[in-house]
Order: C-alpha cells, then sequence, then structure tokens
C-alpha cells in the first residue's frame, strides 16, 4: 500500500458476510460441476465404455464410440447370406457379448468391384475403430480384403469370410485372413440333381444316396454341411478339398437318349462358387447316366446375382421349353416364388438349393443347401477367438 495512505479497516460483520458468500460460491459451484459432469455421461459419445476381457469394450456399449466387428453383409433378399448375418449376430450377442458390434447395416453389393469401393468407404469412415470384419459370400469377402491391402489394414484388422477363391486361400496361409466359413459346392450341385432324378424315379436310385433319404422317403431338406479353415488347419485333406473345389470346363453333360433333361439354374455365373456347382451337377449326371439313367444338364444362369428379372425369365424359358426339372438357387427368395409355383402348374417339379424360397414346401420338391444360420455362427466363433474373446460361463454352463 502507498505510504500515507491511511488504512481502511473492514467491520468483523463485512468479513463474516464475504467468508459466507465465498462458502455459498464455493458450494453451489461444485454442485454445478457435479451436475455438468453427470449430465455429461448421458451423451453420446461421454460415457466410457464397459470394458470386456483385456480391455475390449463391452458388446452393445460403445461400437459407435470405441473399437469393434463390422459385418459386412451382401443384398437384400437373399435368404442364404441374410440367414448367415443373422446367425454371426445371434452368436455374438449370445455367446460373445464382451465382443463390440461397431456396425451391422453396411452393404456391400452383389459384385466383386462394388465390394472394393464400399468396404474402402467404411474403412475410412471407421479408422482404426474396426478391429474385425466379417463378409458373408466370396465376391464380399475378396472385395473387403482387397480394401484392407489398399487402406494398409490386412493383416491388422481380423478378417474372417464366406467361401474361397485362390486370392483368399493366399491370404489365410499369409495370416491376412483368420478364417473362411466353407460350403460343400460340388456336393450341392450333385445332391440337387440326384434329389430331382429320385423324385422323377417315383422316390427312387440306382446309386448309393444316404444323404437324400430318410425312412425311405426323400428329404424335404437336406444340409450340406459347414465348415471353418483357418492358418492352422488348412492344409487337412478335407479343409484341401473344399478350400479349391473343382471347377467345372468345356460343355455339359449330354448323352444320347437322355431319359431326363434337367436345367440347372444358379444365383449367377460370375463366381467361382457356382462354377463348383456346376462340376457337382454334371459329375452326379455322368453317375446317373452309367447307373441305367441317362441325364442331361442344361446349365444356364444369369451374369450377376442382381439380376432378378434375369433368373425370373430362364425359369419360364425352361418351361416352355418343356424340361423334366429345374434346379434353382434363387437370388430373391421372394421374387422367384411365382414362377416356381408356374412350373409347378406346367408339370415341372423344382428342386431348391444353396437359398431358400418364400413359398409353401408344397411347390418345390426338396432344398439343398448349407446351414446358414449355423455358417453364420462358425464365422463370429472364428472370428471372436482370434480377437482373443472366450464364450461366456454363462453360455457354457446352458450348452
Amino acid at each position: 500500500m502507498p505510504p500515507g495512505r491511511p488504512v481502511k479497516r473492514r467491520s468483523p460483520a463485512f468479513s463474516s458476510r464475504k467468508g459466507m458468500a465465498v462458502r455459498t460460491l464455493t458450494w453451489r459451484s461444485s454442485c454445478a460441476v457435479a451436475t455438468l459432469f453427470a449430465l455429461l455421461l448421458l451423451l453420446p459419445g461421454c460415457k466410457p465404455a464397459d470394458k470386456g476381457p483385456g480391455g475390449t469394450p463391452a458388446a452393445g456399449t460403445g461400437g459407435e464410440r470405441t473399437g469393434g466387428v463390422v459385418l459386412l453383409r451382401y443384398t437384400p433378399g437373399s435368404e442364404s447370406t441374410t440367414q448367415r448375418e443373422e446367425g454371426f449376430l445371434d452368436a455374438l450377442r449370445d455367446e460373445y457379448p464382451d465382443v463390440v458390434i461397431l456396425s451391422d447395416d453396411q452393404y456391400l453389393g452383389t459384385t466383386q468391384q462394388d465390394s472394393i469401393e464400399n468396404a474402402r468407404q467404411i474403412l475410412i469412415k471407421e479408422g482404426d475403430r474396426i478391429t474385425g470384419m466379417f463378409a458373408v459370400c466370396e465376391p464380399n469377402a475378396h472385395g473387403a480384403l482387397l480394401a484392407l491391402e489398399r487402406e494398409g489394414k490386412a493383416g491388422k484388422v481380423k478378417f474372417v469370410g464366406f467361401d474361397p477363391n485362390d486370392r483368399m486361400v493366399k491370404a489365410l496361409r499369409e495370416g491376412q485372413m483368420q478364417g473362411i466359413v466353407l460350403q460343400d459346392p460340388v456336393g450341392m450341385g450333385g445332391l440337387a440333381v440326384k434329389a430331382m432324378v429320385a423324385h422323377l424315379e417315383g422316390g427312387k436310385l440306382p446309386i448309393e444316396a444316404e444323404r437324400l433319404f430318410e425312412d425311405g422317403k426323400l428329404k424335404k431338406r437336406v444340409a450340406t454341411g459347414e465348415f471353418v479353415a483357418t492358418p492352422e488347419n488348412m492344409n487337412d485333406d478335407e479343409m484341401r478339398r473344399l478350400l479349391s473345389p473343382p471347377q467345372h470346363t468345356g460343355a455339359d453333360y449330354a448323352p444320347e437318349n437322355a431319359k431326363y433333361r434337367i436345367a440347372v439354374i444358379p444365383k449367377g455365373t460370375t463366381h467361382e462358387f457356382w462354377n463348383s456347382v456346376r462340376y457337382g451337377a454334371n459329375a452326379a449326371a455322368k453317375e446317373l447316366t452309367a447307373a441305367g439313367v441317362p441325364v442331361e444338364i442344361i446349365y444356364k444362369g444369369p451374369i450377376l446375382e442382381s439380376d432378378r428379372q434375369g433368373q425370373i425369365s430362364l425359369m419360364r424359358q425352361f418351361i416352355n421349353d418343356g424340361v423334366d426339372g429345374i434346379c434353382l438357387a434363387p437370388l430373391d427368395s421372394g421374387a422367384m416364388a411365382k414362377p416356381v409355383e408356374e412350373a409347378q402348374t406346367a408339370g415341372i417339379p423344382t428342386v431348391v438349393f444353396d437359398s431358400g424360397l418364400d413359398a409353401p414346401p408344397e411347390t418345390y420338391v426338396s432344398f439343398v443347401a448349407t446351414d446358414n444360420v449355423n455358417g453364420g455362427a462358425l464365422a463370429a466363433k472364428c472370428l471372436a477367438e482370434a480377437l482373443g474373446v472366450e464364450r461366456t460361463e454363462q453360455t457354457k454352463a446352458t450348452k
């Protein structure tokens, strides 16, 4: 204080009131801060995620904010891939709740090129938050793999696909993929043709086909099996067969004086899976012909698996041609129901394979397919294990 200026004394009453005011202000400020913090915890992105094993955020508690897995869907209307998607999500939620589902509504499309571009956009948007991915079919899985490579994340993001090709098998061997869920396309094509001929022959076959029958009757649902190849088991004989199934080459089998002309209509003709189905269908026709029932295969499908009208047109073309039977892989379970009913009205039976049909069971002979729900669940198990997450103890106890 400058010299010579008198000191102003404050009254005791004033000092007491100021102290009280300061204490009151401090208490009110603390309450305001606590209230503000509590409100912030309720805002998206502000609540700390619950932690699972090893600090992994628990499922459903922060997928939009923290690291987790992405489900890469195929396209609406395809029953087989929809079932894989549902099986994957249900298994994660029920058996591996410590795995965060970061996103489950991303569709990659029906072609490899669409899959590359759409997967890249997802990777760019989500960045390092993606710790794992599952793609539900071969074009999606191949496209997502190429997108991972281009974004420098191959081998860093845990990745499981469905259905193989040579590039994916190489990626599995090199650790860029942790698993590939496998079907048996050769067996599927062969069993579809054999089921049709069994029906045309009055429920009998001149060859061994136990998988088609139960109690002496043709099964309405024929399972073809589902498997998982990993870097650890990929060199086993069965895995090697399923990872590199044979591909059809040349013309379709057409013996002279065929007793039955069977049309086989895949979802598309671009992907390797369908060429293996074609191989199986032709192999079955040769086997049946050698056993005394000559069968001709007429294999034709749309180029793209998005061409619903093209597949409908093929069904009607074969109905007009008067084939003896049709083996159909519906690319849209709803859109293909009416053509199958039209075939039945014309006296031409249909065996449905690969993907189901949204129609009464009496409209088709048999359904030959993978258990796709289980296939999706197997993918969830493989991906969770790759992320170091175990099944919950509660789930283990109920199994």
